[in-house]
């Protein structure tokens, strides 16, 4: 009997501690995500792409020529009297890993203001860690529906991993 105790005590023991380092983990995680979305409504666009994953960087020809077409894309948005007004992060989803990553679909609504309304954009973030979950680049979401792009730039996914279908933005006309 007290073999059986010991062992149901380590079990549960073991069990609280991984319980307890999975809410840290998707807090960290989510925090990362409100920073980034914070980076964009501000405009600072290196911290954007600093927290981007490298094989997105790389693809659109290394850090600061990703800063530039980052710059260059915004300043069109505006131009057209689109601007980000709020950026809102939901709570990540499972933690799944595949080779030396760790992956995870944070959801994420933008809100925005175009011409003659608003507009409500769901999307998430796709969070990669490469060190266990110690640090955390982003892949937005919205590009990659693109699977040949997606297999190009991104490690391999998890077989398990789901990312979501692209929503179309609610629009809300001004009255």
């Amino acid at each position: 009997m007290g073999r059986f105790s010991m062992a149901c005590l380590v079990l549960v023991t073991g069990c609280l501690l991984l319980a307890a380092d999975e809410p840290p983990k998707a807090a960290g995680v989510k925090k990362l995500a409100e920073a980034l979305g914070a980076a964009t409504i501000k405009g600072d666009y290196a911290k954007v792409i600093d927290h981007t994953h490298d094989g997105i960087v790389k693809a659109f020809g290394g850090r600061a020529e990703a800063i530039k077409l980052t710059e260059t894309t915004m300043k069109q948005l505006t131009a057209r009297g689109v601007t980000i007004k709020s950026y809102q992060v939901d709570d990540p989803g499972d933690f799944l890993t595949e080779g030396d990553n760790t992956f995870v679909v944070v959801p994420t609504t933008m809100g925005l203001t175009i011409p003659g309304g608003k507009a409500v954009a769901k999307s998430y973030l796709l969070g990669i860690s490469s060190d266990g979950g110690k640090t955390w680049k982003f892949a937005d979401g919205a590009g990659l529906d693109n699977k040949a792009f997606r297999d190009r730039v991104l490690p391999k996914l998890p077989g398990k991993l789901k990312l979501p279908e692209k929503q179309k933005p609610e629009i809300i006309k001004d009255k």
